[in-house]
């Protein structure tokens, strides 16, 4: 293909939208792709996006699905309209880049898994972390022997999304049966990024709570109650016999929004968040390790993005999107699968399925 046509359903141009900051900046920085449409939920922000990206831009997806033009539809919509919505682009033989979560459950989530199976079309999950450079550099290290044997590994993060205020475009984050919750976002990506270091796990045990009992709506000032839970401890034992402790705390933390330790025989790694943000595809991540004879872990040097096109993507939530989408170009090209496909978001799915069926809440 000389260039992929995308088309995403849930562009609009507000700077709150997902698809705005990440998947737009991406697309613009990459010259084997080029953005063909988009689709939202009115037509005065389907006019605004048209304007914005000079591009055809429908409230119908069904008409950006059959677009012409449109070889890769990307849905970056609410969950809980994931499963419709994808499940049309397979049946129109189109490649899907579906945003994590895949569906608000394992079951929606086998049945699109068995879907593009049958329709033999490639796919993508919005699983980016692994893109990060960082996180690179923490798989390179743990590979070429840095750390000895790997002894164990901790995890601690902030879900920003969950706080003790939200506005009523979010205010679905906190109920549980939307399936968009701590565990099932900000701790999946985390436990993705985790396995991609370090290998599969292999048991699990888990406690989960609801820490803040009610949300408030800010411009209405009222609030709904919080099903969904927002503090989120997972205990695990990889494949390898390390052991694994994730905690994910909903909201902020003046500590810091992520630090993720790895220890083994002979030396230790640390990765930490910039920000109070804790979401690991997303936000800044700072590197550093001792080993040998060193008392203290002291900043490791991360290779830059060797793609100029991937350089020149500003920090921030497009920087890992763009790798992805960089990665996807490569894989269609040489016929690889380093992509994170509806397969492997299945094998997610099953994990967070596993961690709700062992926890304690």
């Amino acid at each position: 293909m000389n260039e992929i046509g995308v088309g995403i359903i849930g562009a609009g141009p507000s700077r709150s939208s997902w698809a705005a900051k990440a998947h737009i900046p991406a697309l613009r920085a990459l010259p084997g792709y080029g953005l063909r449409a988009v689709a939202t939920s009115r037509r005065a922000s389907a006019d605004a996006a048209a304007a914005a990206y000079g591009v055809d831009a429908f409230t119908d997806p069904r008409a950006l699905i059959d677009h012409p033009g449109v070889d890769l539809v990307v849905v970056a919509v609410k969950v809980p309209q994931h499963h419709d919505l994808v499940a049309q682009a397979l049946a129109a033989g189109k490649m899907v880049y579906s945003e994590w979560p895949l569906g608000v459950n394992v079951a929606e989530a086998t049945h699109l898994a068995e879907l593009a199976d049958a329709a033999g079309v490639r796919t993508v999950i919005g699983l980016q972390a692994r893109f990060a450079p960082a996180v690179r550099r923490l798989r390179e290290l743990v590979a070429e022997g840095y750390l000895g044997r790997v002894l164990a590994t901790t995890l601690i993060g902030s879900a920003v999304g969950w706080d003790a205020v939200t506005d009523r475009r979010h205010a679905y984050l906190f109920d549980v049966t939307n399936g968009v919750t701590t565990l099932s976002v900000s701790t999946a990506h985390a436990l993705d990024a985790l396995t991609y270091v370090l290998g599969d796990i292999d048991r699990v045990t888990a406690t989960l709570a609801v820490g803040r009992r009610e949300v408030l709506i800010a411009e209405e000032n009222t609030t709904v109650p919080v099903t969904a839970p927002d503090q989120v401890a997972v205990t695990a034992t990889l494949g390898s016999g390390a052991l694994a402790s994730v905690f994910y705390r909903g909201g902020r933390s003046r500590a810091g929004g992520l630090r993720w330790e790895i220890n083994g025989t002979s030396g230790d790694l640390l990765l930490t968040s910039a920000s109070a943000d804790g979401n690991i595809q997303s936000t800044e991540l700072t590197l550093a390790g001792g080993d040998g004879t060193a008392t203290q872990v002291s900043p490791l040097a991360v290779p830059a993005r060797q793609d100029t096109d991937l350089a020149a993507v500003p920090a921030g939530p497009a920087a890992n999107v763009a790798a992805l989408y960089a990665a996807l170009a490569e894989d269609l090209t040489k016929g690889t699968h380093e992509v994170p496909d509806f397969t492997h978001a299945l094998r997610m799915h099953r994990l967070i399925t596993d961690i709700e069926a062992a926890a304690h809440w």
